[in-house]
C-alpha cells in the first residue's frame, strides 16, 4: 500500500475510535447523571412529611390463637371444611365455622384480635399489607352468629379496617372493642370503647361512641342510636379466692357485683372454661346485683356479668373472674347460730323461721331449708301430721361447725 493511502487509512480508523470513545463516555455520564437526579430528588424533593414511596402490598395471613370445641376452615376455592388447627394460616376468602359448642380467637396480621361465638360464620374477605410502610388493610364478613372484636390500638395513617354484615359495615377505629351480632331478624353493632363508623345497605351513616351501639332491621334500616350500660364491676368471691367447703354441693356461693347505673337486669355466665362455649349457668333478666350458686362440685369456676337496659341494650361483660371450690378437711370449728323465731303448723303447711350463719346449710329432719344472704330463712313446707310432733333443725357454718335444735311443733287453727 502507498505511504498516502497508509497515512488517510490512519487517519480514519483514529477518528471512528475517537467518535466511539466520545459517544460511550457520552452514555456513561448520562447514565450517572440520571441516578444523581432520582437521588436528589428521593432526598431532597420529597416535601417533609409526605407518604414514603409506595411498595406492592403482600397478602398477610390471620392465626388461631384458640380454638375450642367444633371449628372448621374452608379453604378459598374449595368445596372442603377441614377442622381447623392453631398452624393454620387464614387468607383471602377463607371460611370460618364454628359449632353450637364451638369458639376461637383468630388475631390479624395488625394485633387486632376476633373472638369469635359460637354458630357463627365468618369469611376473611381482604388482608394485605405493605412492608415498607407497615400501612395495612383487612376486611371480614360476619354472615350469621357473633364476634366480639378488639382492635389493635396502633395507629398506621393511611391503614384501612372493615367489618361487614349482611345489612351494615363499620369501620372502627384502633383500640377499639365492639361486638357484632348477625341475626334472621337484623344485625346489632356495639361499642364498648373508642368509636366507629356504621353505614347500612341502605346508606344510612352512625357514628358510634364508646357504650353505644345500633340495630338493623331485616330490611336494612338502621333503629335510633342506643346507649349502651357500663361493664359491671364484680366484687365476690375475690379473683383467684379459693374457697373450702366440708361439703361444697351443699354449700352456698354468692356472686356480688356492683349495681349499674341504669341497669334494669343482669346477664350472668359461669362456666368451667374462660371461652363460655358451654355455659354451666347462663341467665339473663336477673334482677339484682348478686346471685346464689348451690350444688357446686369441686373445681374451678369462671364468671363474669353484662348489663341490660330497659329495652333489652346489653353492655359489654365485666372482667373475667375465677374462683375455686375445695372441699375442707373436718374440723371442730365453731358452731354457727341458729334462732328460731317460728315453727308453727297450719293444716298440712308448716311454717319455719329464724335466722342462721349466712352461707350455712340448714336441714328440718334432714328437708334442705334455703338460707338468705344474710342468714334469714322463711319457709313453708309440707308436714304430715301424727304422733311426731319435734322436728330437729340443723344448721352446718361454712367452717364445718354444727349446731342441733330439737323444737316442738306449734298447731294453729
Amino acid at each position: 500500500m502507498a505511504p498516502d493511502e497508509k497515512q488517510g487509512r490512519r487517519s480514519l480508523d483514529d477518528r471512528i475510535e475517537w467518535v466511539t470513545v466520545r459517544y460511550r463516555t457520552i452514555a456513561i455520564v448520562g447514565g450517572v447523571l440520571v441516578v444523581l437526579a432520582l437521588a436528589a430528588w428521593l432526598l431532597l424533593g420529597r416535601r417533609p412529611g409526605s407518604p414514603p414511596v409506595a411498595l406492592s402490598t403482600v397478602e398477610a395471613s390471620a392465626k388461631f390463637l384458640s380454638i375450642e370445641g367444633s371449628v372448621q376452615v374452608k379453604r378459598a376455592g374449595t368445596l372442603e371444611w377441614r377442622g381447623a388447627t392453631k398452624e393454620m394460616a387464614l387468607g383471602r376468602n377463607d371460611l370460618v365455622r364454628t359449632g353450637s359448642s364451638g369458639t376461637a380467637e383468630v388475631r390479624l396480621f395488625d394485633g387486632t384480635v376476633f373472638n369469635v361465638r359460637p354458630d357463627c360464620l365468618m369469611t376473611i374477605e381482604e388482608s394485605l399489607q405493605n412492608p415498607a410502610s407497615q400501612q395495612g388493610r383487612w376486611a371480614l364478613m360476619i354472615q350469621s352468629g357473633e364476634a366480639n372484636f378488639q382492635t389493635t390500638a396502633r395507629n398506621t395513617p393511611g391503614g384501612s379496617n372493615t367489618i361487614s354484615t349482611p345489612r351494615v359495615r363499620t369501620n372502627p377505629e384502633p383500640g377499639t372493642t365492639g361486638n357484632i351480632q348477625v341475626t334472621e331478624s337484623g344485625d346489632t353493632v356495639r361499642i364498648f370503647s373508642g368509636s366507629s363508623r356504621a353505614e347500612t345497605r341502605n346508606g344510612q351513616r352512625i357514628e358510634l361512641g364508646a357504650n353505644e351501639g345500633v340495630r338493623v332491621d331485616a330490611a336494612g334500616a338502621a333503629g335510633p342510636k342506643m346507649a349502651l350500660p357500663a361493664a359491671p364491676v364484680l366484687t365476690a368471691p375475690p379473683h383467684q379466692a379459693e374457697v373450702a367447703y366440708p361439703d361444697p354441693t351443699r354449700a352456698i356461693t354468692l356472686l356480688v357485683w356492683k349495681e349499674v347505673p341504669g341497669a334494669a337486669s343482669y346477664h350472668v355466665l359461669v362456666d368451667f372454661s374462660p371461652t363460655f362455649a358451654r355455659p354451666l349457668i347462663d341467665r339473663q333478666g336477673h334482677r339484682t346485683s348478686q346471685m346464689e350458686l348451690r350444688g357446686l362440685e369441686v373445681g374451678s369456676y369462671y364468671w363474669r356479668v353484662s348489663a341490660l337496659d330497659r329495652t333489652g341494650g346489653e353492655g359489654d361483660f365485666s372482667e373475667l373472674w375465677r374462683f375455686a371450690l375445695a372441699r375442707a378437711a373436718p374440723s371442730a370449728g365453731a358452731p354457727p347460730p341458729l334462732t328460731v323465731e317460728t315453727v308453727e303448723l297450719r293444716g298440712n303447711l308448716l311454717h319455719v323461721r329464724g335466722r342462721t350463719e349466712p352461707g350455712a346449710s340448714l336441714t328440718l329432719d334432714g328437708q334442705r331449708i334455703d338460707v338468705q344472704p344474710d342468714g334469714t330463712f322463711n319457709e313453708f313446707l309440707t308436714f304430715e301430721t301424727g304422733a311426731r310432733m319435734v322436728v330437729v333443725l340443723r344448721s352446718m357454718g361454712v367452717n364445718g361447725g354444727v349446731t342441733e335444735q330439737r323444737r316442738p311443733v306449734v298447731v294453729s287453727n
